[in-house]
């Protein structure tokens, strides 16, 4: 019997080697005993007078018609065929061999492989359904004048839509003329009742008269015919009795409760703070409201089944601000700490820089322990953002236009109000250029991915950073609440004085011994400032030094070279000569910071 078994197993091997097993088929087609090509090139020839192959669906006397062409549908062949061959060769060696036995006994047919247009699918199976659909009747009432009438429940009859849409799938795929008997299915009502007594009752008090809902001075009347557009009914059991219940259904309202929403809406403003320079105080803030439309309906259902209040006011959600009244108060922003003020007049795209830096970090809070950080609290300066091009140091000695020039005024007015307070100073770097219009070692400087200034808040309260600035006078005022802290500063004298040289270029254009000044250059110098803070029984909290270099920059001056010439003129007895004149120009520099 073994011997016999492994003959039969060589003898099918040998018969399909290469070739699709006998008994398969594919959509219909005997592809049994051909290779996969033979199989694909009958395929193909299917596939080609698919064209007019037809899958009529069938219910009672009406018919609807689909093609595959209508449904965008395709074959892929190679996938199909592939399916066909491999029928009878997957799984182990037993398997194999129980399927290939089997299919001397019973055909088996492989559904191609394809695609279609799920969406033109869908649509094909709803044009039936909306012929067809006779949905379930809910128990209700309907009103038809003044009379109300009672509507029992009733089931429905509808097109079972997936079963019909794989159906017809399937036989879409098979690329040959089909009819299908369209699937039914029964559909019970949601709303069944027995008793409709008390419903009447319900209905009559609930249409009685207006319903006025109420918000401040705003208002909105329900009249009859809008409540009944809104009334729905559901169905409570009672004694074992299924009893019919009247309400106005939140669903039917959304649009008259989108109009209200609209109308009580308002956004939550946050706490904020306002300060005349000597103290500091919370301006409370507002809570956001919203409707709260499921009380809102359930103030309305209650009002419409009383025949004496039937008016209502309208349901809330209130909404906190980020930063409410109680958490602005429990800050402690009461004294002023520190200030500082300066005044420079530069161009007016200068003072624009000065002004709008000072707004992007007025109100500045800062947290416990929290680190000032001046350029992530400013920002880019970018055109966008209302920069101006305006001079400003680009390097050692050298001023360019560069955008938010002069916003160094900025920097060294809040500097100075940090230092006053007696904040730790984590970053502070001087400018390249002394400018004597700031005080001696106290300036600032920033540039963008450069020199930065940091402070910490390193006090037990919040503090908050108030700035205003015309672009001319700046000044900052440092609000928190007053530890006992001591400042005492102490600045040094000027050390490490190198007198700046004089490098001179010759120019031709210039009158000889003439000479023009390109820029005035500085002398070599450092400072120091010391700076003690102290708690209030006289510890010292920290001890600064902040040092001040400014480099020698070297006067550059220009020297003519240009002869002088000299004009003759001769009359019949004398001969006068009168040189040319050179008149030195005037030079300016122009300082940023």
């Amino acid at each position: 019997m073994v011997l016999l078994f492994l003959l039969a197993v060589l003898i099918d091997s040998t018969i399909y080697h290469g070739k699709i097993h006998g008994g398969i088929t594919l959509s219909g087609i005997e592809v049994g005993g051909m290779t996969p090509d033979e199989a694909k090139e009958a395929l193909d020839l299917r596939v080609e007078s698919a064209a007019d192959a037809k899958v009529v669906m069938i219910s009672g006397d009406k018919t609807w018609t689909v093609s595959p062409e209508d449904v965008e549908a395709t074959i892929d062949t190679a996938a199909s065929v592939g399916a066909a061959f491999d029928a009878s060769r997957n799984g182990n060696f037993i398997v194999k061999r129980f399927r290939g036995f089997a299919l001397y006994f019973r055909d088996k047919n492989v559904p191609l492989v394809g695609s279609l247009d799920d969406k033109k699918l869908t649509a094909a199976v709803e044009d039936v359904a909306h012929s067809l659909d006779l949905p379930p009747i809910n128990a209700g009432l309907v009103f038809d004048g003044d009379k109300i009438k009672i509507v029992k429940g009733q089931k429905g009859r509808v097109v079972d839509q997936k079963t019909l849409s794989d159906q017809l799938e399937t036989a879409l795929l098979a690329m040959r003329s089909a009819e299908i008997q369209v699937p039914m299915t029964v559909e019970e009502p949601t709303v069944i009742a027995e008793n409709f007594d008390q419903a009447l009752q319900q209905a009559v008090v609930m249409t009685g008269s207006d319903i006025v809902l109420k918000n401040g001075n705003d208002s909105w009347t329900l009249d009859k015919e809008e409540i009944v557009a809104y009334m729905d009914f559901k169905a409570e059991s009672k004694d074992g009795t299924s009893i019919l219940v009247p309400y106005l259904s939140a669903e039917k309202m959304a649009p008259f409760l989108d109009n209200v929403s609209a109308k009580v809406k308002s956004d939550p403003v946050d706490a904020t703070f306002k300060g005349d320079g000597t103290k500091a105080w919370v301006v409370a803030g507002i809570p956001g409201k919203s409707l709260d439309a499921e009380k809102t309906v359930e103030a309305l259902n209650a009002a419409a089944l009383s025949s004496k209040d039937r008016s209502v006011k309208v349901a809330l959600v209130l909404k906190d601000p980020k930063l409410t009244t109680a958490e602005a108060q429990a800050m402690g922003i009461q004294d002023v700490l520190g200030s500082y003020q300066t005044e420079w007049v530069g161009t007016p795209d200068r003072q624009t820089n000065v002004e709008i830096t000072t707004e992007y970090i007025n109100n500045a809070l800062l947290a416990p322990g929290e680190e000032f950080n001046f350029d992530k609290v400013v920002g880019p300066r970018t055109v966008a953002r209302g920069y101006k091009l305006a001079p400003g140091i680009v390097s050692p000695g050298q001023l360019e236009d560069v955008l938010g020039g002069g916003i160094c005024q900025v920097a060294t007015t809040l500097f100075n109000a940090a230092f006053e307070a007696g904040l730790k100073i984590t970053e502070r770097k001087n400018h390249s250029i002394y400018i004597t219009h700031y005080p001696k070692g106290r300036d600032a400087t920033v540039s963008a991915d450069g020199p930065n200034l940091r402070f910490v808040n390193d006090t037990d309260h919040y503090i908050l950073v108030r700035g205003a600035s015309d672009g001319i006078t700046t000044k900052f005022v440092i609000y928190g609440t007053d530890d006992g802290r001591t400042v005492e500063s102490e600045t040094g004298e000027f050390y490490d004085i190198v007198e700046h040289t004089v490098e001179s270029t010759t120019n031709k254009s210039l009158g000889e011994s003439t000479t023009s000044i390109i820029d005035k250059g500085q002398d070599g110098r450092k400072i120091k400032v010391t700076r003690i803070v102290k708690s209030k029984d006289g510890k010292v909290i920290h001890k600064d030094v902040f040092t001040s270099v400014w480099p020698m920059l070297p006067e550059e001056i220009e020297v003519g070279t240009a002869k002088s010439t000299t004009t003759t003129i001769e009359p019949p007895t004398t001969t006068t000569e009168k040189p040319t004149t050179t008149t030195e120009p005037d030079t300016t520099t122009t300082s940023g910071g």
